[in-house]
């Protein structure tokens, strides 16, 4: 475009800091409007970052002359905020996960799809520095064709004072960590058939899962995932994610503090990879707030360039389905078939 990206941001609460750092170094786009039910919220990250500030949604629609929104608000409000976006002919980028129920989620898939809107879902993690590097393992072919992986994410660092939901929410860890890691899974060895779900609260003060283990039974493959809020480690790994994928011809894992292993026929490889810099990052969220411009920095790309998006809409109806079968393989205490939802 010859003029920037004009945009706004619904949702100014806690991870949505990261969404206006990330914009506000990108000269390609333009934040005109902030939006949040509190007042206070919405008119200090106008203050802070630019625009107008709103509280109410339609309201921001009806007056402002955008190109996309970015909504990060809760679940509940997405499909309503997705429907006003489609209704005014605005593109969207939406937070995960897209909604607690499918038929919600298809609904705002469909609303987009119906105006040819592009339409993409903030899924971060495959977007992290470190995973790419994986990704980048897996296809050069150096450890042969892939069987089995584990992503793994366990910590217990403090999560509930900047994410008070976490306490109350009678779906949790899942819902909020393990989400990821099925898209992980995705990224790093295809679309899995089945899995099966065991999970615990460990925490009497939160009503949630807060420790789960997922076993997903792919083609050819199988990945455990597993998620944990009350591990104890000798030092804080938080935010960090590891991930062991063993294939025919040898093993990447990714370690503590981003260490990087390939085992491969050419010996063993090893690396501590440095996250990228931002003037407004800090350890130990570097590495998902670089994810963050990641992301972000992808959907002007492929808003430029007409490509779809890796976290399309529709593609991520599929991390859905595997994140509420999880939930139904541990109400049944039985194996859930993947698709069955969609």
């Amino acid at each position: 475009m010859s003029r920037p990206y004009r945009f706004a941001l619904i949702g100014c609460g806690f991870f949505a800091q990261n969404h206006l750092h990330a914009w506000a170094q990108m000269p390609d786009v333009e934040l005109v409007a902030t939006c949040d039910i509190d007042a206070d919220s919405a008119q200090q990250a106008a203050q802070t970052f630019g625009g107008r500030a709103y509280t109410d949604a339609a309201e921001l629609f009806a007056n402002e002359e955008l190109d996309f929104v970015d909504i990060a608000t809760t679940p509940p409000t997405h499909r309503m905020m997705v429907e006003l976006a489609a209704q005014h002919g605005v593109a969207a980028i939406c937070q995960k996960p897209l909604a607690w129920d499918m038929n919600d989620a298809k609904a705002m898939v469909e609303a987009m799809a119906e105006k040819g809107l592009p339409f993409m879902v903030h899924e971060n993690f495959r977007f992290q520095y470190p995973m790419r590097k994986v990704k980048e393992v897996l296809d050069s072919g150096a450890i042969g064709r892939p069987f089995f992986g584990r992503i793994s994410f366990r910590t217990a660092h403090d999560v509930y004072s900047a994410q008070p939901w976490c306490m109350d929410a009678e779906r949790m860890i899942i819902a909020d960590v393990s989400v990821h890691q099925f898209d992980l899974t995705r990224f790093f060895l295809g679309e899995p058939e089945r899995l099966f779900t065991d999970a615990i609260r460990v925490n009497p003060k939160i009503k949630g899962e807060d420790v789960a283990t997922i076993v997903l039974h792919l083609p050819g493959a199988t990945c455990i995932v597993d998620t944990s809020y009350e591990s104890k480690s000798d030092h804080n790994t938080y935010p960090q994610t590891f991930v062991t994928i063993e294939g025919t011809e040898g093993t990447v894992t990714l370690g503590p503090d981003y260490h990087l292993q390939v085992v491969s026929p050419e010996g063993v490889r090893e690396e501590r990879l440095a996250i990228p810099d931002h003037s407004w990052t800090s350890e130990p969220w570097n590495c998902i707030q670089d994810s963050v411009v990641n992301v972000q920095r992808h959907w002007v790309d492929c808003l430029t360039s007409g490509a779809t998006p890796e976290t399309n809409g529709a593609d991520t109806l599929r991390v859905l389905d595997l994140t509420l079968g999880a939930y139904q393989s541990l109400e049944t205490g039985q194996p859930y078939r993947a698709g069955s939802m969609l």
